[in-house]
């Protein structure tokens, strides 16, 4: 019988620290996702929540929707509601002269810079990502995802990989705002 004690007491000893490292069952909640950029770091620690990725009412009323055409073809896309994106707006129409980089984005300089008030250092950026990267003063279509980089500005989305990664050279592209 001495020797049950000292057993039992060694399991539960190594059992207690374990008890924390369970996963949750399929189904269960266990709580809310960590951000996935800066951005959203900062909004979850002054205590409000990160952007939802879904299209809702107010998120509809905070975009303002713009084309892209190329060589008679239409891409529609929105530009959020941040000061760069409203920089950009305030530039279009824009004909703009693009060519690849990277194998992951279509780059094409802008004529003027756009303002960085309020927004990040830094982003990451998925495919159908329009950003701005401050560096080189360029207008960017991601069609590739690319990790975090300083200078990466996410300002809007637009609807047809496709239409853009499927570019093989230099092309020329109209940004004008939705009819």
């Amino acid at each position: 019988m001495r020797q049950e004690k000292p057993t039992l007491a060694a399991i539960i000893a190594l059992a207690l620290p374990l008890a924390g490292c369970s996963t949750p069952s399929p189904g269960t909640d266990s709580g809310p996702a960590p951000p996935t950029s800066p951005q959203e770091a900062s909004s979850t620690a002054a205590g409000s929540s990160p952007p939802s990725q879904g299209s809702s009412a107010a998120t509809a009323a905070e975009t303002t929707p713009i084309t892209i055409d190329i060589d008679g073809g239409t891409v529609t896309g929105a530009l959020s509601s941040n000061a760069t994106a409203r920089s950009l707006i305030q530039q279009l129409p824009l004909t703009l002269s693009f060519r690849d980089y990277g194998g992951q984005e279509k780059i094409a300089e802008l004529p003027e810079a756009l303002s960085l008030d309020g927004v990040p250092a830094g982003d990451s950026a998925e495919p159908l990502t329009i950003g701005y990267y401050a560096p080189d003063q360029a207008l960017v279509l991601y069609y590739e995802s690319v990790g975090y980089s300083r200078g990466i500005v996410r300002i809007g989305s637009f609807d047809d990989l496709a239409a853009i990664r499927d570019q093989t050279s230099g092309f020329t592209a109209r940004l004008a705002p939705a009819d």
